[in-house]
Protein backbone atom coordinates (compact mmCIF):
# COMPACT_ATOMS: atom_id res chain seq x y z
CA UNK A 1 0.00 0.00 0.00
CA UNK A 2 1.30 3.71 -0.59
CA UNK A 3 0.87 6.22 1.85
CA UNK A 4 -1.67 8.29 0.53
CA UNK A 5 -4.14 4.65 0.83
CA UNK A 6 -3.47 4.09 4.56
CA UNK A 7 -6.56 4.51 6.72
CA UNK A 8 -6.92 8.12 7.77
CA UNK A 9 -7.14 6.71 11.38
CA UNK A 10 -7.15 3.87 13.45
CA UNK A 11 -10.69 5.04 14.79
CA UNK A 12 -11.83 5.33 10.92
CA UNK A 13 -10.72 1.32 10.45
CA UNK A 14 -12.44 0.52 13.10
CA UNK A 15 -15.71 1.15 11.83
CA UNK A 16 -15.89 -0.84 8.99
CA UNK A 17 -17.93 -3.62 9.36
CA UNK A 18 -15.45 -7.01 9.17
CA UNK A 19 -18.28 -8.85 7.08
CA UNK A 20 -17.43 -6.76 4.50
CA UNK A 21 -13.42 -7.63 4.29
CA UNK A 22 -13.85 -11.60 4.89
CA UNK A 23 -15.23 -14.01 2.53
CA UNK A 24 -15.99 -16.07 6.02
CA UNK A 25 -19.71 -15.33 7.32
CA UNK A 26 -22.14 -15.81 10.01
CA UNK A 27 -20.63 -17.81 13.20
CA UNK A 28 -17.52 -18.87 11.04
CA UNK A 29 -16.09 -15.03 11.39
CA UNK A 30 -13.44 -15.04 14.00
CA UNK A 31 -12.91 -11.20 14.35
CA UNK A 32 -14.96 -8.93 16.10
CA UNK A 33 -12.97 -5.85 14.48
CA UNK A 34 -9.97 -4.08 13.26
CA UNK A 35 -7.90 -2.10 14.87
CA UNK A 36 -5.16 -0.73 13.03
CA UNK A 37 -4.09 -0.76 9.44
CA UNK A 38 -0.77 0.21 7.70
CA UNK A 39 1.55 -0.84 5.21
CA UNK A 40 3.08 -3.55 6.89
CA UNK A 41 1.13 -4.21 10.25
CA UNK A 42 -2.94 -5.09 11.09
CA UNK A 43 -4.27 -5.06 14.54
CA UNK A 44 -7.88 -7.30 15.25
CA UNK A 45 -9.45 -8.15 18.38
CA UNK A 46 -12.36 -10.55 19.20
CA UNK A 47 -14.26 -11.51 22.15
CA UNK A 48 -14.36 -15.03 23.05
CA UNK A 49 -18.24 -15.23 22.93
CA UNK A 50 -20.23 -18.62 24.69
CA UNK A 51 -21.54 -19.73 21.26
CA UNK A 52 -18.50 -19.61 19.79
CA UNK A 53 -17.77 -22.82 17.07
CA UNK A 54 -14.00 -23.16 18.12
CA UNK A 55 -15.01 -23.53 22.11
CA UNK A 56 -13.55 -26.49 23.82
CA UNK A 57 -15.39 -26.36 26.89
CA UNK A 58 -14.97 -22.46 27.76
CA UNK A 59 -11.84 -22.23 26.23
CA UNK A 60 -11.01 -20.77 22.59
CA UNK A 61 -9.25 -23.93 21.21
CA UNK A 62 -5.88 -23.52 18.82
CA UNK A 63 -7.72 -24.21 16.13
CA UNK A 64 -9.48 -20.80 16.96
CA UNK A 65 -6.69 -19.02 17.08
CA UNK A 66 -4.86 -19.93 14.02
CA UNK A 67 -8.29 -18.71 12.22
CA UNK A 68 -8.78 -15.98 14.04
CA UNK A 69 -4.76 -14.90 12.95
CA UNK A 70 -5.25 -16.03 9.59
CA UNK A 71 -8.71 -14.03 9.06
CA UNK A 72 -6.50 -10.79 10.48
CA UNK A 73 -4.48 -11.00 7.67
CA UNK A 74 -7.27 -11.90 5.30
CA UNK A 75 -9.03 -8.79 6.66
CA UNK A 76 -6.11 -6.42 5.45
CA UNK A 77 -6.28 -7.99 2.06
CA UNK A 78 -9.96 -7.76 1.80
CA UNK A 79 -9.20 -4.09 2.87
CA UNK A 80 -6.96 -3.63 0.22
CA UNK A 81 -9.03 -6.07 -2.15
CA UNK A 82 -12.27 -3.45 -1.87
CA UNK A 83 -11.23 -0.31 -0.79
CA UNK A 84 -7.56 0.29 -3.01
CA UNK A 85 -7.58 -1.48 -5.89
CA UNK A 86 -11.13 -2.77 -6.28
CA UNK A 87 -10.22 -6.33 -7.02
CA UNK A 88 -13.11 -7.36 -4.12
CA UNK A 89 -12.73 -9.42 -1.70
CA UNK A 90 -10.89 -12.90 -2.31
CA UNK A 91 -10.82 -16.54 -1.01
CA UNK A 92 -7.67 -17.44 0.49
CA UNK A 93 -5.96 -20.61 2.40
CA UNK A 94 -3.24 -21.05 4.88
CA UNK A 95 -0.36 -22.51 3.14
CA UNK A 96 1.90 -22.97 6.13
CA UNK A 97 1.91 -22.79 9.85
CA UNK A 98 5.79 -22.13 11.66
CA UNK A 99 7.13 -22.07 15.24
CA UNK A 100 3.45 -21.37 16.29
CA UNK A 101 3.42 -21.83 20.13
CA UNK A 102 0.00 -21.36 21.53
CA UNK A 103 1.17 -20.66 25.40
CA UNK A 104 -2.61 -20.67 26.53
CA UNK A 105 -5.72 -21.14 25.15
CA UNK A 106 -8.22 -18.05 26.23
CA UNK A 107 -11.41 -18.13 28.52
CA UNK A 108 -15.05 -17.27 27.41
CA UNK A 109 -15.23 -13.47 27.81
CA UNK A 110 -11.50 -12.49 27.19
CA UNK A 111 -10.59 -10.19 24.14
CA UNK A 112 -7.73 -11.27 22.03
CA UNK A 113 -5.99 -8.60 20.31
CA UNK A 114 -3.88 -9.97 17.22
CA UNK A 115 -1.01 -7.90 15.70
CA UNK A 116 0.66 -9.44 12.54
CA UNK A 117 3.24 -7.90 10.70
CA UNK A 118 4.19 -8.55 6.97
CA UNK A 119 7.28 -10.20 6.61
CA UNK A 120 7.15 -10.72 2.89
CA UNK A 121 4.59 -10.22 0.42
CA UNK A 122 5.31 -11.81 -2.81
CA UNK A 123 2.10 -11.27 -5.50
CA UNK A 124 -0.94 -12.44 -3.86
CA UNK A 125 1.32 -14.51 -0.84
CA UNK A 126 1.39 -12.93 2.43
CA UNK A 127 4.52 -14.48 4.96
CA UNK A 128 3.65 -13.16 8.32
CA UNK A 129 4.62 -12.89 11.70
CA UNK A 130 1.89 -12.70 14.51
CA UNK A 131 1.07 -12.28 17.88
CA UNK A 132 -2.08 -12.79 20.18
CA UNK A 133 -2.54 -11.37 23.51
CA UNK A 134 -5.04 -10.96 25.93
CA UNK A 135 -4.15 -7.55 27.85
CA UNK A 136 -0.11 -8.06 28.20
CA UNK A 137 -0.29 -11.50 28.03
CA UNK A 138 0.59 -13.05 25.10
CA UNK A 139 -0.74 -16.18 24.64
CA UNK A 140 0.23 -17.50 20.92
CA UNK A 141 2.81 -16.27 18.47
CA UNK A 142 4.40 -17.73 15.02
CA UNK A 143 4.62 -17.30 11.63
CA UNK A 144 2.13 -18.08 8.95
CA UNK A 145 2.01 -18.19 4.90
CA UNK A 146 -1.29 -17.17 3.73
CA UNK A 147 -2.47 -17.21 0.00
CA UNK A 148 -4.69 -15.44 -1.98
CA UNK A 149 -6.84 -16.61 -4.79
CA UNK A 150 -8.37 -15.15 -7.60
CA UNK A 151 -11.91 -16.53 -6.58
CA UNK A 152 -14.14 -13.77 -5.60
CA UNK A 153 -16.04 -14.21 -2.59
CA UNK A 154 -19.71 -14.53 -2.42
CA UNK A 155 -21.21 -11.67 -1.01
Amino acid sequence: MKNAEIPETTESIGKIPVGELLPQKGKFVMIDKLNYLDETRVSSSLTVKKNNIFLDGDLFSEPGIVENIAQTAAARMGYIGKYIDNSGVRIGFIGEIKNLAVNRCPRVGEKLTTTIEIVNELFSTLLVHTETRVDDDLIASGSMKIAMTDIESAE
